[in-house]
């Protein structure tokens, strides 16, 4: 599914260690003592850490996605997609950061799964020095040069890897939407361990280990999250439905354990609820926008995962869970 064809809002996470999200790039800065978030994807990103609650109506509810369904970034990708000459802005799925102090380029911290820089030959360590005939200084020097691009180019990218420069041609791809680059960037296989964290609410083992035989929802979410706020009566809906059919819903937030109960009984979450105030499973999960929704089958792998709030999301991922829970365990 198309990000411009689906509604869907998100807030920045809280504002420690977080990363650059962006559709093209993924992009971690290091300012002097904390990571920033800019929500760079084609969503329509909105809320603050301070707001205060809101009251959540079907009409709020439809405004916020009539707001998030057509912004400009997911307008101009629309319509390039549309083209019969034009697959869409390229993607390359690096995550880059400036180089050590005295270094050229820009360093490439990771390389997503099944990514064009994958399967091109990029390597996390590797220095890119230029894109075509552009030299590269900057991070944002990457995201400006790929997202003028589209899907089917060919690029060359000059690179150095263990002090030897080396040019590789790389054919990008149309960029995914969220959802499915989450995916990418997690990869395939078992959903991350979770890092130590705090029950707030609900009766939750100590492992995500210990939970299989059930499908789990896992939510990232926080108390000054409108588009959370919008969710949470869908999710304990689901609790209450499936549970006696093997589901187990989770919400995981970075307030603390106090915040959280408080937020939790305001917003009416009939569900388990966890605290991570270090960010450490926050961060496992790449969940740098909230909410951010997982779905696990029974044996403990992703099998759908949500970025934003979007009513045809999660219409998508309720199917996905009651397939699996009619599965058996």
């Amino acid at each position: 599914m198309k990000l411009s064809n689906q509604a869907r809002t998100c807030a920045p996470a809280a504002p420690i260690a977080r990363a650059w999200y962006h559709d093209l790039v993924f992009l971690r800065v290091h300012a002097a003592s904390a990571l920033a978030l800019l929500a760079l994807n084609a969503s329509a990103c909105s809320g603050s850490s301070g707001a205060a609650p809101v009251a959540i109506t079907p009409g709020a509810v439809a405004s916020a996605e009539r707001q998030a369904s057509s912004p400009p970034l997911a307008s101009s990708a629309h319509a390039a997609a549309e083209s019969p000459s034009d697959a869409g802005p390229g993607w390359l799925g690096v995550e880059v950061a400036p180089p050590e102090t005295g270094q050229g380029g820009v360093l490439v911290k990771s390389v997503m799964t099944h990514s064009p820089a994958e399967n091109a030959g990029i390597l996390a360590g590797d220095r890119i020095l230029r894109l075509g005939t552009e030299t590269m200084t900057r991070p944002q020097d990457i995201v400006r040069v790929v997202s003028s691009r589209h899907g089917g180019d060919r690029l060359g990218v000059a690179l150095v890897r263990e002090g030897v420069e080396r040019l590789i041609p790389v054919v990008l791809v149309p960029r995914p939407d969220p959802d499915d680059m989450l995916k990418l960037e997690l990869g395939d296989g078992p959903a991350p361990a979770w890092r130590p964290l705090a029950t707030v609410r609900g009766s939750v083992p100590a492992t995500l280990a210990e939970l299989k035989g059930r499908v789990v929802v896992m939510e990232f979410w926080a108390s000054w999250c409108l588009p959370c706020r919008m969710s949470a009566p869908r999710l304990s809906a689901w609790q209450n439905r499936y549970g006696a059919q093997g589901l187990t819903v989770i919400g995981i937030t970075m307030d603390s354990p106090e915040v959280a109960l408080q937020a939790s009984v305001e917003m009416g979450m009939d569900y388990a609820v966890l605290s991570d105030p270090d960010g450490e499973t926050t961060r496992e999960y790449k969940a740098f926008a909230l909410p951010t929704l997982f779905v696990i089958d029974r044996e403990g792998n992703i099998r759908e995962a949500m970025v934003g709030y979007s009513s045809a999301g999660l219409e998508k991922a309720e199917n996905t869970l009651r397939g699996l829970l009619a599965l058996g365990p």
